[in-house]
């Protein structure tokens, strides 16, 4: 398992800014959020040696292209659906084999079939595309979206394939939805390609209110070594929001790295930084 710094971290800054701060800080791999300011469609299209060029010089690789999306509304399904292919088109240029997709919203709770045949036409036609490069789509779990509960990302993996389509597993997320840690990750074992890394609380009005890695619901020293006992060993990609990192991003950000070194290194000693 190795640490990544998601750039929504540091939207603070421009994505050069971002790229630089990230090695910085001491990461070795970074997830590329696919929106202004930071690698937007058109600056992908036009600047990608350039930014290319800026990742590989800051001794830096991609460890996803991370895009947000709305499938579940049949309002926008295609422009929606070719802006993910551009992306995907340009992922192996980039470096990673994963691009992070959301399924949009409505959360689950409130979909109806209408929803989910629309983010299934979506990955219908998206998935030949992945294969076509060499990429892999992970879904994130994503709060107030179609993939907000273990159940009803569940129901997303059920129709999907496995090879092509898994999920970028985001553990607090899941832990703001009430799920429990040893089921998720049972669950979803093999279908695991990418995981989004923070920690927070909910209150009683469910306003999310993000702290520091080792302070919320999702404890992690129980969450690591069961991604070890079923082989994970991808990117543990840190996302750092709230306050805190819209104020201070580089220091956040170095916070959360020094907490996430810690936590790999007891997990898995071999695999500590």
């Amino acid at each position: 398992m190795k640490p990544s710094l998601f750039t929504q971290s540091l939207f603070s800054l421009d994505l050069f800014g971002a790229i630089d701060a990230t090695a910085e800080i001491g990461f070795s791999a970074i997830e590329l959020a696919c929106t202004s300011p930071h690698l937007d469609l058109e600056t992908a299209r036009k600047k990608t040696k350039e930014v290319a060029g800026r990742i590989r010089d800051a001794g830096l690789v991609v460890s996803a292209l991370s895009l947000f999306n709305r499938f579940a509304d049949p309002a926008c399904l295609h422009e929606q659906v070719e802006q993910a292919g551009a992306f995907i088109r340009l992922a192996p240029v980039f470096g990673t084999e994963i691009v992070k997709l959301t399924p949009g919203p409505p959360a689950s709770s409130r979909a109806t079939g209408h929803h989910w045949q629309s983010l299934q036409n979506a990955l219908d036609a998206l998935a030949p595309l992945a294969v076509e490069n060499g990429v892999r789509l992970a879904v994130e779990t994503h709060m107030r979206q179609l993939t907000d509960t273990l159940a009803s990302s569940k129901q997303l993996l059920d129709t999907t394939p496995a090879r092509t389509i898994g999920l970028t597993v985001d553990f607090s997320n899941l832990s703001f939805a009430g799920e429990d840690m040893p089921a998720v990750i049972d669950a979803f074992k093999g279908r695991i390609f990418h995981t989004h890394i923070k920690n927070g609380i909910i209150d009683g009005a469910e306003n999310w209110h993000f702290q520091a890695l080792d302070r919320g619901l999702t404890d992690y020293t129980e969450v690591f070594p069961l991604l070890l006992s079923i082989g994970y060993d991808g990117y543990l990609s840190l996302e750092c929001l709230g306050e805190n990192a819209r104020r201070h991003p580089r220091e956040t950000a170095a916070r959360d790295l020094n907490i996430l070194t810690r936590y790999i290194s007891r997990a898995n000693p071999k695999d500590a930084p």
